[in-house]
């Protein structure tokens, strides 16, 4: 169990905070490209509300939401080549946020030149814009396996989930869950007999399941502190695993926004961008499953209905929370380098550390249960939309 105190001190990820301070080391999904526009948008990261942009050249501009003037929320404002206008008076600021033109005040006015918004560092790669947050100098921009991948069948779904960010990768580690909580969907461990063990690494934990009676480990593996990687039963029969990562990124203390990437080799080349937008409490049937929920919202039940902010002071931890137990660590072990003006676990400055393949395994998974549903997210298509038809 924790500590009312480390409870607060684990889920409170805004500005000023330690664990805020903690998550800003690291670079984190804020946007899918393909709805990355001139037209600015409003987006929340880490309890800070941003304005995000396509600029003149092409690349992804991420700053300080409201105008430095009267508080205007620049989403509403418009972009001129690289910079961003205010609507209300005007002011006008180039990508790293220094104002350089205030329309009202008089010629030659330093002014400008005192006022500058919060920037910060963007990235594009395989089809999401990364923002890096913290302080300089900025770690390497992690280029995962499932990203990389482009010879086959590529997706990504974005959606929010209205619960803190600590329980969602709690739950990349909690693996006793998939026998019980997943166990009509994944039928070759479904309410079986399994071994646990986790294996700390340096980009973070490898989860390793054993089935009894079978020498064939499912291993998944979580990228510290924010990103899982696993592989799930193929589409179709016979066809290839879907190689999955999810990247979770707290909206703030009550919200996260994941987006899942999935990939499966294929003759077929092709990447969609599709968004959700799922009610609390809401969740896709699925009649013959142990739990009528469909597999793409069955941890987000099991995570919405511990509370949107969970009290984990009376929480009962057993043998097989290992995992849980092992992040909470690392975590602890990152709060204090921090703390101490060092890097946290998992950070890459070596540039011949940046590309790496996960050591994910999930043979078992090639079966199938018939009436399972193997495509991606919800199984309503109504919340499953392209990109194009998204709301802002």
């Amino acid at each position: 169990m924790l500590t009312k105190d480390d409870n607060e001190l684990f889920m409170r990820v805004g500005p000023g905070t330690p664990m805020g301070g903690l998550l800003r080391r690291y670079w984190h999904a804020v946007g899918c490209s393909e709805l990355v526009t001139p037209k600015p948008q409003r987006v929340r990261v880490l309890g800070e509300d941003l304005v995000l942009y396509r600029a003149g050249d092409g690349s992804p501009v991420l700053m300080e939401l409201r105008c430095a003037h009267r508080r205007v929320a620049l989403d509403h404002g418009r972009v001129e080549d690289d910079c961003i206008r205010c609507p209300y008076h005007g002011w006008l600021y180039d990508r790293s946020g220094q104002c350089i033109a205030q329309p009202a005040e008089p010629e030659g006015s330093s002014f400008k030149d005192k006022v500058r918004l919060a920037s910060y560092r963007t990235q594009e790669f395989s089809g999401i814009v990364f923002a890096y947050m913290g302080p300089e100098p900025a770690p390497l921009l992690p280029l995962f396996d499932v990203l990389r991948m482009t010879e086959g069948v590529k997706e990504v779904m974005m959606q929010t989930v209205h619960t803190n960010w600590l329980g969602h990768m709690e739950n990349t580690v909690d693996i006793s869950h998939l026998a019980w909580l997943h166990g009509f969907t994944f039928p070759a461990y479904g309410a079986r007999k399994l071994t646990y063990l986790w294996h700390r690494k340096p980009y973070g934990v490898d989860n390793e399941m054993i089935v009894e009676g079978s020498d064939d480990p499912h291993v998944s593996c979580v990228g510290f502190p924010t990103v899982n990687r696993f592989a799930l039963p193929p589409i179709e029969p016979g066809g290839e695993l879907m190689l999955s990562m999810i990247f979770r990124v707290p909206v703030d203390d009550e919200a996260i926004k994941q987006y899942f990437v999935r990939f499966y080799p294929s003759d077929k080349h092709t990447f969609v961008t599709r968004t959700r937008d799922p009610k609390p409490g809401v969740y896709a049937p699925l009649a013959n499953d142990w739990w009528g929920i469909d597999v793409g919202d069955q941890d987000r039940m099991a995570i919405e209905q511990q509370g949107v902010m969970p009290d984990r002071t009376s929480e009962r931890l057993g043998a097989s929370d290992g995992g849980i137990i092992l992040l909470r660590q690392m975590l602890r072990e990152g709060l204090d380098a921090v703390a101490n003006g060092n890097d946290p676990p998992c950070i890459i400055r070596n540039a011949a550390d940046q590309v790496f393949d996960f050591p994910q395994k999930s043979s078992i998974m090639a079966k199938r249960q018939s009436g399972a549903d193997y495509t991606l997210g919800a199984k309503s298509k109504a919340e499953l939309q392209p990109a194009g038809s998204a709301q802002r």
